[in-house]
């Protein structure tokens, strides 16, 4: 049997491996689900924003997403360089001259609230790709363009597990 090619009803666990969860990605190698290691989580001083980072296991990039559950989509916010040791709930950064905390992945992954399938915004990754290459240093993009979002995941598409 193929296992790239099942979609499992929640992201495998190990005690010792990051959480992960899968991304619907119409980019690149596109139209597939992957399997993507969620690092941690980031909010601002009051709580307000929460917001969680997985790492795109094709490029090594740790996306910052704003989680819009209405229609199952994570926004890219922005590219972080955080080393994942420092997403421990002890540390934060500096970004737009505001304070993150950064958090767990554990903690990011009650933020998902038990769903394990998104779909990423293209607009969203294609702005912060682009502003990350013209800016060199983390940086929030503005919050998204209301506009018609995929809010289901087609099916029987390909899905890529991160290696074991």
């Amino acid at each position: 049997m193929d296992r790239s090619r099942l979609a499992p009803a929640a992201a495998p666990l190990a005690s010792s491996a990051r959480p992960s969860i899968f991304i619907y990605t119409e980019e690149q190698r596109g139209n597939q689900l992957v399997e993507s290691r969620v690092i941690g989580m980031m909010s601002d001083i009051s709580g307000s924003e929460k917001l969680i980072v997985a790492q795109d296991p094709h490029s090594g990039l740790k996306f910052i997403y704003r989680i819009d559950h209405e229609s199952s989509n994570l926004d890219a916010a922005a590219i972080t360089e955080q080393d994942e040791s420092v997403f421990n709930g002890k540390h934060s950064v500096e970004i737009n001259a505001m304070s993150y905390r950064l958090g767990t992945a554990e903690n990011a992954m009650k933020l998902l609230r038990g769903k394990t399938h998104w779909i990423q915004d293209k607009g969203a990754v294609l702005s912060v790709l682009l502003q990350n290459a013209a800016a060199r240093k983390t940086r929030f993009s503005p919050p998204r363009i209301e506009r018609d979002r995929m809010r289901k995941v087609p099916h029987g598409v390909p899905v890529e597990l991160l290696p074991t």
